[in-house]
C-alpha cells in the first residue's frame, strides 16, 4: 500500500499549480508578428531568388570586361634518314618545338553576346525583385488573416462560453418548472437542445482558435506558443484613389513586369535574326610578326561584335629555325546569304513572337486593372457592411439599456438582461468581424496595386 505524500509536498503542488495558473500568456501584436515576415518560408525562397539573380547580373557585368587566357602547345620529332635524290641517306636529327601564346577578347558591339547575357540578367533581376515583393505581400497578408482569425476565434470563444452560462441556466429554470408543474418535457428537450448547441459552438470556436494559430505558425515558419492576440483592426478605413492604383498595377504587377521580359527577348530574338539576314558573317584580322619575336594579331567578327587579340612566341627548335623577319599581314573573310527560306521562316516566327508577347502584355496590363479594379469594388461593399453592423450594435446597446431599465423597475428579469447583453456582444462580435473583413480586403486591394506607399 503506497503512503500518501506528505502535507508539504502538496502544499507545494498546490502553490505551484495555482502560480502557473496566473501566468498570463504573452500578448503578440500585429506589427510583431509582421517584424517577422523575413523569415518566412516563402519570403526567404523569394530571397534567395533575388540573391541569385543579382550575382547572375554580376557575372554579366564582368563578362562585359576583357577576358584572357593563355594558350601552348609541344611538339616532338625523333631522328630519321632522309634519302636524296642520287639514292644517298642523310641522317635528320630529332627536334623539340611549341609554341607559347595569350588570348584577349572582348564582346564590343551591342549585340555581342556578353551585352545579350547583361540585359537578360537585368531583366531577370527585375522580374525577381518584383516576386520578392509579391512574396512579402502576400505573406504579410496571410499573416493578418490568421493573426485576425485568431482575434475572432478568440472573441467567440468567450462569446460562447457566455451563451453557454446562459443556457445553463434557463434549463436549470425550465426543469424546477417543470418539476413544480409548469411546464413541459418538451420546454426542457428544447432546454437541453439549446445548451448542446452552445456547447458545439464553443468546441467549434476553440478549434479555430487552434487552426488560426497552425496557421499563423506555418506561415511565419516558427512556432509562436501560446500567445493573446489584442490588436483589432483600423476603426476608420479611406479608400485610395482609383486611378493611381490602377496606374501603379499596369506599372509595377510582377504579370506585367514577366510579360515586358518576355517581349524584350522576343524583340532581341527578332533583331539578332534581323542581322543575321542583314550582315553578313565577316571576320577581319590583322597581324604583325612571323619572326622569332613571334606574332601579334586582333580580329573583329562582325556578326558575332566581338573584339579579339592574340600572341603567339615561337618555342624550341621552331624558335631558331625561321629566318623570315617580322611583317604585317591582314585578311578579311566573309559570307552572306543570298537566298534561304528556312532564313525567311525563321524570320516570320521572330516577328509572329514579338506580336504574340505584345498582345500578352496588353492583357496582362489589363487583367491588373480589372483585378484592382474589382478589389475596389469589394472594399467598397465591405465598407458598407461595417456601417451596417455599427448600426446593430448601437440598437443592442439600446435594448440593454431596455432591459436594465425593466429589470430596475421589477417588469423584467435578469434572464432578459443577460440575454440583451449576449446579443450585444454578438453584435459587436459581427463588427469585429466586419471590420477584419474590410481592412483584409484594403490590404488585398493595396497588393493588386503593388503594397501600400
Amino acid at each position: 500500500m503506497r503512503r500518501p505524500p506528505p502535507p508539504r509536498l502538496l502544499t507545494l503542488a498546490l502553490l505551484l499549480g495555482a502560480a502557473q495558473a496566473q501566468i498570463t500568456p504573452p500578448d503578440l501584436t500585429l506589427e510583431q508578428a509582421y517584424a517577422q515576415l523575413a523569415q518566412a518560408p516563402d519570403v526567404t525562397r523569394a530571397a534567395l531568388s533575388v540573391q541569385v539573380a543579382q550575382q547572375n547580373l554580376q557575372a554579366a557585368r564582368a563578362a562585359l570586361g576583357l577576358t584572357v587566357s593563355v594558350s601552348g602547345s609541344a611538339s616532338y620529332a625523333g631522328p630519321t634518314t632522309a634519302t636524296a635524290s642520287d639514292g644517298t641517306g642523310a641522317a635528320v636529327s630529332g627536334s623539340l618545338s611549341g609554341t607559347a601564346g595569350a588570348n584577349v577578347s572582348l564582346g564590343l558591339l551591342p549585340w555581342s553576346s556578353a551585352q545579350s547575357s547583361l540585359r537578360a540578367s537585368e531583366r531577370s533581376l527585375a522580374l525577381a525583385q518584383a516576386n520578392l515583393r509579391d512574396a512579402n505581400l502576400s505573406t504579410r497578408l496571410n499573416v493578418a488573416q490568421a493573426y485576425f482569425s485568431a482575434a475572432l476565434a478568440t472573441q467567440d470563444i468567450t462569446l460562447a462560453g457566455r451563451t453557454l452560462e446562459l443556457r445553463q441556466r434557463q434549463l436549470a429554470v425550465a426543469q424546477a418548472q417543470q418539476a413544480a408543474g409548469n411546464a413541459t418535457a418538451e420546454t426542457v428537450l428544447s432546454a437541453q437542445s439549446a445548451v448542446q448547441a452552445a456547447q458545439n459552438s464553443l468546441t467549434q470556436a476553440q478549434a479555430s482558435l487552434d487552426s488560426a494559430r497552425r496557421t499563423l505558425d506555418a506561415t511565419l515558419g516558427r512556432a509562436l506558443g501560446g500567445v493573446t492576440f489584442s490588436a483589432r483592426p483600423d476603426e476608420t478605413l479611406t479608400l485610395p484613389d482609383l486611378s493611381a492604383l490602377v496606374a501603379r498595377a499596369r506599372a509595377t504587377s510582377s504579370d506585367v513586369i514577366s510579360a515586358q521580359n518576355a517581349l524584350a527577348s522576343a524583340q532581341e530574338s527578332l533583331e539578332a535574326d534581323q542581322r543575321d539576314a542583314r550582315l553578313p558573317d565577316l571576320t577581319a584580322s590583322v597581324g604583325y610578326g612571323g619572326g622569332t619575336a613571334g606574332t601579334l594579331s586582333a580580329t573583329l567578327n562582325l556578326r558575332q561584335g566581338t573584339l579579339g587579340s592574340s600572341y603567339s612566341l615561337p618555342l624550341g627548335d621552331r624558335a631558331g629555325g625561321s629566318a623570315s623577319g617580322n611583317r604585317l599581314t591582314a585578311s578579311v573573310s566573309g559570307s552572306y546569304v543570298v537566298y534561304s527560306p528556312a532564313q525567311q521562316a525563321t524570320l516570320s516566327a521572330a516577328q509572329a513572337g514579338v506580336t504574340q508577347a505584345g498582345l500578352s502584355l496588353t492583357v496582362a496590363g489589363q487583367n491588373a486593372e480589372l483585378d484592382v479594379r474589382s478589389r475596389f469594388v469589394t472594399v467598397q461593399t465591405n465598407l458598407g457592411a461595417v456601417q451596417t453592423r455599427a448600426a446593430q450594435v448601437q440598437s443592442a446597446q439600446l435594448a440593454v439599456r431596455t432591459a436594465q431599465a425593466r429589470l430596475d423597475a421589477g417588469t423584467g428579469t435578469a434572464d432578459d438582461l443577460a440575454a440583451a447583453q449576449l446579443s450585444l456582444a454578438q453584435a459587436e462580435r459581427d463588427l469585429l468581424s466586419a471590420r477584419i473583413t474590410a481592412q483584409l480586403s484594403l490590404t488585398q486591394l493595396l497588393n493588386a496595386a503593388g503594397g501600400p506607399q
